[in-house]
C-alpha cells in the first residue's frame, strides 16, 4: 500500500521523501498538499482533479504514477492529452525533468520516445485526438493519465473509457474547468458515477502551501487588476457565455493541425500565408502578439499567441523568435500606428516588414463587424485568446440589464492585435468611408 511510501499521520502537507531501500525511489521528494493525500492513496477506477492553476495537480499526479510504476512490475501507463504534436510537448518532458531532478535514472530509463522502469513497467505517450484508435489497440493498460483534459470531446471519452478494461485499471483526469457544457465537465463532474468508483477533488492555489512568493505575488496582482481572469485561471471558475459577450456563438476552439516545414505553413497540404498583429502594452496591460491566417475566404484561424506584461520593445524580437520562430523577422506585422516610435524601434531591430495599422473613430466597431462576419477558430493552446473570446463584452444598462451597443474597454488586447493584422482587409470590405474614418 501507499502508506509504505507516505506516513500519513506525520505528513500533513510536509515534504514527502521516499525510503531508498523499500521504495527504490532514491531522492524522490515532492510537495503534496494535504488536500491531495486521498488522491495519492486512491486506487479507484476514476480519479478526477480539477481547479485552477498553481494547485499542484500535475506535479502530484506525476509523483503518483512514478510511484505506481515502481510499485508493481510490468505495468503499462498511458500518458495522454488531447493533442500531442511531439514527444517533447507531452507528459514525457515533465516526467523526464522529475527523473533527472530527483536522480532517479537508476530506476527509470528515459528513451527517445518512452520511459521504462527497471521492473518492466513502461510509460507510453499519445495524443487522444489523432491516436485514439492506436490507443484502443493497446492491451492491458494499468493507468491512464489525461492532462489538460478540458477540451476533450465526448466521442474521445467514449472510446478511451472502455479501452481501460483490465481489473484495477485507473483513469486519472486533470483539468482546469472552462465551460459548464463541455464534455469533460459534464462527464466527470455532472454525470452520475457510483461513489465507490470515482474520486473527485477540487483544488486551487489556496490549497497548495508550497507556492512560491513570486507566484503568489502574480496571483495577487491579477486578483486586484483583472478579477474575472483571476477567477477563471486560479479559482477554476467556468467561463460564462452571456448575451453581452460580443463573439457569443461566433467562435470555435479547435486545433486545425497546421503543418510547418521549410519555414512555411500548410493546411491540407496547401501553403497558406500567416499574418501577425501586435497590440502594445507594458505594466497593467499585456503586449499581445497574435499569429493568424485564413483557412478559406470566410474562416480565420488564430494559431499562436504571446501575452506578456513588462516587456520593452527592445526585447520583443527575442520573445517573438522564441515563441514563433526566427522566420518572424521577415513576416508581415501590423501594430498600432499611434505608436510610431515603437514601430520604428522594432524595424530598426530587424522586424523589417512591420507597418502601422491606422485607427480612429469607428475602427473598433468596423473591425468587430468584419470579424462577426467570419468563422473564427482558436487553437486550444491560445488560452488568453480563448479567455478574451468569452469576456470581450458590450456594456449593459445598470438598471434594466439591457445590452447596449457600446463596447467595454477590457479583455480586448488580442482582439486589437487581430484587428491590426487585418486592417487592410477590414478597410477594403468597408470601402472608402471606413478609410476616411480611420
Amino acid at each position: 500500500m501507499l502508506t509504505a511510501f507516505i506516513d500519513l499521520k506525520n505528513l500533513q502537507s510536509k515534504k514527502i521523501t521516499s525510503d531508498n531501500t523499500k521504495d527504490k525511489l532514491h531522492k524522490l521528494q515532492t510537495n503534496i498538499p494535504s488536500k491531495l493525500i486521498p488522491f495519492m492513496e486512491s486506487r479507484r477506477m476514476y480519479q478526477i482533479l480539477y481547479g485552477g492553476r498553481s494547485s499542484a495537480k500535475t506535479r502530484t499526479a506525476l509523483a503518483k504514477i512514478l510511484y505506481c510504476a515502481n510499485e508493481k512490475p510490468n505495468q503499462t501507463i498511458l500518458c495522454t492529452r488531447e493533442f500531442q504534436s511531439s514527444i517533447e510537448t507531452s507528459t514525457y518532458a515533465e516526467l523526464k525533468q522529475i527523473i533527472f531532478e530527483e536522480d532517479l535514472q537508476h530506476i527509470f530509463k528515459v528513451k527517445h520516445d518512452r520511459i521504462e522502469c527497471v521492473n518492466g513497467s513502461k510509460f507510453i505517450f499519445k495524443g487522444l485526438a489523432r491516436d485514439i484508435y492506436q490507443i484502443k489497440s493497446i492491451p492491458n493498460i494499468d493507468i491512464c493519465l489525461v492532462e489538460e483534459a478540458e477540451t476533450i470531446r465526448r466521442d474521445l471519452w467514449d472510446v478511451l473509457d472502455p479501452t481501460l478494461r483490465k481489473d484495477g485499471a485507473q483513469l486519472i483526469v486533470l483539468f482546469n474547468p472552462r465551460e459548464l457544457q463541455s464534455a469533460t465537465y459534464q462527464k466527470w463532474l455532472i454525470d452520475k458515477i457510483p461513489d465507490e468508483d470515482i474520486l473527485r477533488i477540487e483544488i486551487n492555489y489556496q490549497d497548495n502551501p508550497f507556492n512560491s512568493e513570486l507566484i503568489l505575488k502574480k496571483i495577487a496582482h491579477m486578483k486586484e487588476f483583472d478579477y474575472a481572469r483571476y477567477e477563471h485561471i486560479y479559482l477554476g471558475k467556468v467561463l460564462d457565455i452571456s448575451e453581452d459577450v460580443i463573439f457569443k456563438g461566433k467562435f470555435k476552439i479547435l486545433d486545425m493541425g497546421l503543418q510547418f516545414k521549410d519555414e512555411r505553413f500548410y493546411y491540407k497540404e496547401k501553403q497558406i500565408g500567416m499574418l501577425y498583429g501586435m497590440d502594445f502594452g507594458f505594466s497593467q496591460d499585456p503586449t499581445a502578439m497574435i499569429e493568424l491566417c485564413f483557412l478559406d475566404e470566410d474562416t480565420i484561424y488564430i494559431n499562436r499567441e504571446i501575452f506578456k506584461t513588462g516587456l520593452l520593445p527592445a526585447h520583443y524580437i527575442p520573445v517573438m523568435e522564441k515563441e514563433f520562430g526566427k522566420f518572424v523577422r521577415m513576416s508581415p506585422w501590423y501594430a498600432d500606428a499611434a505608436r510610431p516610435d515603437s514601430i520604428a524601434q522594432l524595424k530598426h531591430d530587424g522586424l523589417r516588414r512591420i507597418e502601422g495599422a491606422p485607427k480612429g473613430k469607428g475602427s473598433i466597431e468596423s473591425g468587430i463587424e468584419y470579424l462577426l462576419g467570419k468563422n473564427i477558430i482558436i487553437n486550444p493552446r491560445c488560452q488568453n485568446m480563448i479567455f478574451e473570446a468569452y469576456n470581450y463584452r458590450y456594456k449593459k444598462d445598470k438598471n434594466s440589464g439591457i445590452v447596449l451597443s457600446d463596447i467595454v474597454d477590457a479583455h480586448n488586447h488580442g482582439w486589437d492585435a487581430i484587428r491590426y493584422a487585418l486592417w487592410k482587409q477590414i478597410s477594403a470590405i468597408r470601402g472608402k468611408s471606413i478609410l476616411s474614418a480611420l
